[in-house]
């Protein structure tokens, strides 16, 4: 059954394709797209793909690439006047060759991080402006302080170990002077309950939520520091309820109010 309709699915998208002037070519793709119809800009309709089969069809009108997959040496021969787009929501250490403006000068439209992209995607890991203000997660501080004797004061959930701003070191050195409760694979001393132990498929789930409102401060270090490079490590800890001690974009220390000395790590040396 599942063959059948993974047929018709495909007959189906060439038919449509048929009726469609515009083509738009996922070369390096963000998620395998085997065809489907969209609505795009001016014009009424798009085809929107991954099969490379289309690369040279008159249709085509614009190739999108993801950064994470971007290649130098795997680029189409033949620029045209197609229309370049660039997706990349990672941080530039997954891509260095994106840090470079000869590189960035290929594409005519970007959807990043950064404030400066044609479609920014700066607050892409926070759902919505209701959940900083929303007190689904709230924990009181008396009974953040009830949970002392099971709990640290201090929470730091991470699984990558190995990144371009070392933060592991200077959590290392900050379990020196306060206890500091570490799940994940770096710096472990406390095992995450087994349904939290996915970090892609929980890291904004209502569990790991809860979970992380029980503490009274969260240790939110982005993997990068970059200007506007901004994830679900700072608006995680907003949402539950918890102060994050914050390292990443600079950008973000004029956007919250310094209610406690500590929010940016760098206040606390």
């Amino acid at each position: 059954m599942s063959m059948l309709v993974t047929i018709l699915v495909s007959v189906f998208n060439r038919v449509m394709c048929s009726f469609t002037a515009n083509i738009v070519l996922w070369w390096t793709p963000f998620l395998d797209e085997p065809g489907r119809i969209i609505r795009c800009g001016n014009y009424s309709r798009c085809f929107l793909t991954s099969n490379r089969k289309y690369k040279d069809d008159p249709r085509l009108k614009a190739l999108l690439f993801y950064g994470s997959l971007f290649n130098q040496s795997d680029l189409p021969l033949e620029r045209n006047s197609k229309l370049w787009g660039l997706l990349h929501e990672e941080s530039p250490r997954n891509t260095p060759l994106l840090s470079h403006e000869v590189i960035l000068s290929l594409f005519n439209y970007s959807s990043t991080f950064s404030r400066f992209s044609d479609l920014p995607l700066t607050l892409q890991y926070l759902p919505s402006l209701d959940d900083l203000t929303d007190q689904k997660y709230l924990v009181s501080f008396e009974a953040k302080s009830n949970l002392e004797d099971k709990l640290a004061p201090v929470v730091y959930i991470q699984s990558d170990c190995v990144t371009p701003n070392n933060r592991d070191s200077y959590v290392y050195e900050l379990m020196n002077h306060i206890n500091v409760d570490s799940y994940g694979e770096c710096l472990n001393n406390k095992k995450l309950p087994v349904s939290l132990s996915n970090p892609l498929e929980t890291m904004m789930s209502d569990e790991l939520l809860h979970f992380v409102s029980k503490y009274k401060f969260a240790i939110a270090f982005e993997n990068s520091v970059c200007d506007d490079y901004i994830t679900e490590k700072l608006w995680r800890p907003l949402i539950a309820g918890t102060v994050p001690i914050y390292y990443g974009s600079p950008s973000a220390k004029n956007s919250f109010s310094k209610v406690y000395k500590c929010v940016n790590q760098n206040d606390c040396v």
